[in-house]
């Protein structure tokens, strides 16, 4: 079966992820596609957890569909003795810029939207979990996802 456009482009965000060899506060997560619970007594972390979401679409004069897709994108890293704010800051950083570093192949534009610390954990939790959102757009032919507009 052949991959949509969509796909190609989610691979492409999850390959970037897996080979970004500069993260220095993350380390060498796990990069996985489509879940976001984990038990730190089973799962080895950091893990990094790419989330395709929805995405809209406009029709444009042209005979195609512009379509915007958010992805987002959470890091789990154990925190140790660090202070979680701190910590949480540095691996945004290193989140944005390794998702950013390159636009997948099949998409025209990918920007960062949002992202940071969802919930701060009371002193008994031992896992932080810090997420930027990104949009990624493509075109493609009317009732076409596996055709690129040209």
């Amino acid at each position: 079966m052949a991959d949509t456009i969509r796909e190609k482009i989610i691979a492409g965000i999850v390959s970037t992820l897996d080979g970004y060899a500069s993260f220095t506060v993350i380390g060498s997560p796990t990069v996985v596609r489509g879940y976001e619970n984990y038990d730190p007594d089973v799962h080895e972390f950091p893990i990094i957890a790419v989330m395709p979401r929805q995405e809209d679409v406009e029709r444009t004069t042209y005979g195609s569909y512009q379509c915007t897709m958010q992805v987002d994108i959470y890091c789990l890293v154990k925190i140790g003795s660090n202070n979680p704010s701190e910590l949480a800051e540095a691996v945004l950083g290193e989140l944005i810029t390794a998702a950013l570093r390159s636009i997948p192949s099949g998409a025209s534009d990918m920007v960062y939207v949002n992202g940071g610390i969802d919930d701060y954990m009371d002193l008994s939790k031992t896992v932080l979990t810090v997420g930027i959102s990104i949009e990624v757009t493509y075109e493609t032919d009317i009732g076409d996802p596996y055709t690129l507009t040209t």
